[in-house]
């Protein structure tokens, strides 16, 4: 009999986006990405680089999660 792994899928990109909007409410840039994010399934480059950046303000934001999300842009082809 096969174990099953209990994995726990951990969307990085969400996590921001979410902590971003709770930091920025009235920020128009942060809820249209959130939206194409939920929408699409994904957001290009340079939205990311914008979601970076945006995030990079917000106290207390998990510094492994903007480390992975760096770590995401740099993967995307530009």
């Amino acid at each position: 009999m096969m174990q099953q792994k209990n994995t726990i899928e951990v969307d990085i990109i969400l996590d921001v986006l979410k902590k971003a909007v709770e930091t920025f409410p009235a920020s128009t840039f942060v809820n249209s990405l959130l939206k194409q994010y939920q929408e699409r399934g994904s957001l290009s480059k340079k939205q990311l680089e914008g979601l970076h950046s945006k995030a990079s303000k917000i106290q207390g934001i998990a510094p492994g999660k903007l480390a992975t999300l760096q770590a995401i842009i740099l993967r995307k082809p530009t």
